[in-house]
């Protein structure tokens, strides 16, 4: 860590209190310089929780929060999947089409977790290390540019004020509406139900190998995996359909909408009787909701690099590569690092807005943006290759698409997992020194600096 300062700390505001929220400021907390930063969480809902089941972070993600020493309790919170990611079978019979891997034989490893589960470590790890004031019932409706701040206009009638702005305030991100308004959403073609299913109500033995199961069928999958342990381990259960828009009614998207288990049952009344047990295992209610896509953002930074995109406000994408929590985690991890970067290097000459913030926002968005977008455009691609709907499988029976199913996901997701961030993130901090003139030094002023001082290894 850096060397404690006597000036008034620099003010971050975090709009949104879930996922990419708390994550983001955990990061900033650990890699600052202490006394260096203020966080404060602004969440609109009485209190902070997550809505919806399971989310699964793949190793990019969980070795990142392994670094800030949060390694352990995700490990205590996920669902044991066996090193499986998924088995895909077929809808009809069940049948093995092809099983995807993933390495979990170490301490990092991938994680299915409850996301109520999730929100909870990182909230206990805000409140235990102090590392931001926690607001609620606070809803950003706008904000102003001071020039020397930002000012926080909330619905209540209250303003507050900040140096930096980060909006993580989800999928219907009013903030990302205000800068970005020509990304509205857009029907996918896709329903999604959602339900969960503790182990003590399931099949014994489980008549497939693996819990962590996808069945595929034309214009439909399912697929369950394991979240939690012991006594609360719970079997995550989604089943996404194609569906008109003309027939949805007033569907919205929206997790906490529900249907009757009938109308689910009637999707998927042609599968495998594997498939039409879990469903009527499950509640007489389930979630539904319509799942809508939205175009790669242009930009991330606004207003000087004042007002910021984490999260789903950044890169809203449809949840069919189970990357989208993933992708938050590796937001806030850059984040972290470029504000201790630019909290150490602020005055030197070369910055623009206030001693660099500009710059040092602009590599986060370098970094994140293409990877991201990439994410959200595979992550749609996903969708239409599980449903057999990919071009390659267009006029061809599903007896003739399965081959080039089971072709294709092996590698799917090995781009994802595998990504070695902190070394994209040199690389570009590197160009930008040079191009500000600093023929990339690694002093206290650039992140070679916060590599030595700020990179706490749980493992040292």
């Amino acid at each position: 860590m850096g060397v404690k300062t006597s000036k008034r700390p620099f003010q971050i505001a975090i709009i949104g209190g879930g996922i990419a929220g708390l994550s983001t400021a955990l990061f900033l907390h650990h890699f600052c310089p202490p006394g260096s930063i203020e966080i404060n969480i602004y969440e609109q809902a009485e209190q902070y929780r997550e809505i919806g089941a399971g989310i699964n972070l793949g190793v990019n993600a969980t070795k990142l929060l392994h670094q800030i020493g949060l390694g352990d309790e995700i490990n205590a919170i996920a669902g044991s999947k066996d090193g499986v990611f998924f088995t895909l079978r077929r809808w009809d019979n069940s049948e093995e089409i092809t099983t995807i891997y993933s390495n979990d034989s170490g301490k990092i490893r991938q994680a299915a977790v409850s996301r109520a589960e999730f929100l909870q470590v990182l909230l206990d790890a805000i409140k235990s290390r102090n590392a931001a004031t926690l607001h609620t019932k606070k809803k950003c409706e706008s904000v102003t540019n001071l020039k020397s701040a930002i000012k926080i206009n909330f619905t209540d009638s209250t303003t507050t004020t900040c140096s930096l702005l980060l909006a993580a305030d989800g999928i219907h991100s009013p903030l990302r509406q205000t800068y970005l308004p020509h990304t509205p959403p857009i029907y996918s073609g896709k329903i999604v139900y959602r339900g969960l299913l503790p182990f003590s109500s399931l099949p014994s033995p489980w008549p497939v190998q693996s819990h962590s199961a996808m069945w595929i069928g034309p214009n439909k999958h399912l697929l369950t995996y394991p979240i939690s342990q012991g006594a609360s381990q719970t079997l995550n259960f989604v089943g996404c359909v194609t569906a008109p828009e003309s027939a949805l009614g007033d569907l919205k998207e929206s997790w906490s909408a529900t249907c009757p288990r009938a109308e689910l049952e009637r999707d998927f009344e042609d599968s495998d009787e594997i498939v039409q047990q879990l469903i009527r295992l499950l509640p007489d209610e389930v979630s539904k909701w319509k799942i809508n896509d939205r175009e790669p953002a242009g930009r991330w930074v606004f207003e000087q690099g004042r007002v910021v995109l984490v999260g789903d406000a950044a890169h809203p994408m449809v949840p069919h590569q189970s990357a989208g929590g993933g992708q938050a985690v590796e937001d806030g991890f850059v984040v972290g690092r470029c504000v201790a970067s630019f909290v150490e290097s602020k005055g030197q000459k070369g910055g623009k807005g206030i001693g660099g913030l500009e710059e040092w926002m602009g590599l986060y968005e370098k970094v994140r943006m293409p990877r991201a977008n990439k994410v959200q455009e595979t992550s749609r691609g996903a969708g239409y290759l599980y449903q057999m709907q990919a071009g390659n499988m267009e006029g061809k029976s599903y007896d003739e698409c399965v081959p080039i199913l089971r072709e294709t996901v092996q590698e799917r997701m090995k781009w994802i997992w595998e990504e070695e961030l902190e070394g994209v993130l040199e690389k570009e901090r590197e160009r930008m020194m040079g191009a500000m003139g600093e023929g990339g030094i690694k002093g206290k002023g650039g992140l070679g600096g916060c590599f030595c001082m700020c990179l706490r290894s749980v493992y040292d």
